[in-house]
């Protein structure tokens, strides 16, 4: 004969339950793909605006998220990741390719950075190449020229 179930092997199950749903579903990580977008991986194309959507979204998640920058070689202005207001305490930046700088840094503005991280907290950058096209930036400095961009900072 079966066991009849009891009231409190009921609660057990449904407090586990609770627990793994619970637990599980705050723990998946979301991901954002810059491609998807509208980032394109030709060098060419400025992918400006895709970067600073994922970044939107990441930061506007609660959940673990992860932007993610796939093979190819992605073309930015200066771009500013501002971590005001930011709603998430895991953000991971994933670089599988290139992010690159105009080759005419004029093209940046007066700003003095080309990509600037600010007022982030739990951010992490892995892997890729930054690519700030050196060659013109370096002509400027050795002309003496005080307008020229510094490159990538944190603060």
């Amino acid at each position: 004969m079966a066991k009849p179930i009891m009231t409190s092997d009921l609660l057990i199950f449904a407090l586990l339950l609770i627990i793994f749903f619970t637990s599980s579903s705050s723990a998946i990580p979301v991901t954002f793909n810059v491609a998807d977008l509208g980032a394109r991986p030709d060098g060419t194309t400025d992918s400006t605006q895709a970067f600073l959507g994922a970044w939107a979204r990441a930061s506007g998640s609660t959940m673990v998220a992860t932007i993610y920058v796939p093979l190819g070689r992605f073309l930015l202005r200066n771009v500013v990741f501002d971590g005001k207001g930011c709603k998430n305490n895991n953000i991971v930046v994933r670089i599988d390719g290139t992010l690159m700088a105009p080759t005419n840094y004029n093209v940046i503005g007066k700003v003095k950075h080309w990509l600037s991280f600010e007022h982030v907290n739990d951010v992490s950058v892995l892997g890729g190449v930054l690519d700030g096209q050196g060659a013109g930036l370096w002509t400027c400095k050795r002309a003496g020229n005080k307008g020229c961009p510094n490159g990538a900072t944190v603060s």
